[in-house]
């Protein structure tokens, strides 16, 4: 078995990058933005978990917003990453982009369902309903935000790109 150290350089395992075209001065958006509904919705199980434990209602309108102030930042992501993936040519192309684009709706038809679950009264909603319906939408957010990262850490779709590339002015990476 051969063990590799710190300061050995890691291979590539990609072949080029795919910028996104909304991007302020070469960051992306799409990655900056979607950390937020992804934290939010992510938060709405264990919030929903602690309610039932405590019985505090205060824990059932943090639900609330959470699921609501997820859902709103989760449709400008989603604008976001919409307007990229049917803006460039070739992330349409990949299975993951697709996949990530489905299980991104069905995040924002979940977090949709939690708020309508929830309006009329936030601690009625928790059990069972609103209890099923978060524990289903952290599972798809755990989804999106792996095929997400396949297609930034893989594929390497929505990146910076190669510094070196920009500075020669290719839009190939350089020969190894």
């Amino acid at each position: 078995m051969v063990k590799k150290h710190l300061s050995q350089p890691v291979p590539r395992t990609r072949s080029h990058t795919v910028e996104s075209r909304m991007s302020i001065a070469h960051h992306p958006i799409h990655p900056m933005l979607v950390v937020y509904p992804v934290a939010l919705l992510s938060l709405v199980f264990p919030v929903d978990l602690v309610f039932l434990w405590i019985g505090d209602g205060f824990w059932a309108q943090l639900a609330y917003w959470l699921n609501a102030v997820g859902l709103a930042m989760g449709l400008v992501a989603g604008a976001v990453g919409t307007f990229d993936m049917f803006s460039i040519r070739v992330v349409r192309h990949h299975v993951s982009a697709w996949n990530h684009f489905i299980v991104a709706v069905m995040v924002l038809a979940m977090a949709a369902l939690g708020v309508w679950l929830r309006a009329p009264g936030a601690e009625a909603a928790v059990w069972p309903w609103g209890l099923l319906q978060s524990a289903a939408m952290l599972l798809l957010v755990m989804v999106a935000g792996w095929l997400g990262g396949t297609l930034s850490f893989r594929h390497g779709i929505g990146v910076y790109g190669d510094e070196e590339s920009h500075a020669l002015g290719k839009d190939e990476p350089p020969a190894e």
